[in-house]
């Protein structure tokens, strides 16, 4: 998994959110361009980095659930022996 450092440390929600804010900048640039090939290759970047968020979220959620530390009990309490 690529890390990318951000202000106030590296983790996975920036991470995310680094790609997200990246396809937006994409789109802008999108927009803003008169060459309509350059315009479809940054739109389908942008995609690409939003699905990449997307996968870090799930992947963070995936994460989450592991480290609950349930023992399998439906009430959800721990084991504390």
């Amino acid at each position: 998994m690529t890390r990318v450092p951000v202000q106030g440390g590296v983790g996975d929600m920036a991470t995310a959110m680094y790609f997200r804010r990246q396809a937006e900048v994409l789109l802008a640039l999108s927009r803003a361009t008169i060459d309509l090939a350059v315009a479809g290759r940054l739109r389908a970047l942008a995609a690409e980095f939003r699905t990449k968020a997307d996968q870090l979220d799930d992947d963070g959620e995936e994460f989450s659930a592991w480290s609950v530390g349930r023992t399998g009990s439906s009430s959800g309490e721990m084991d504390r022996d």
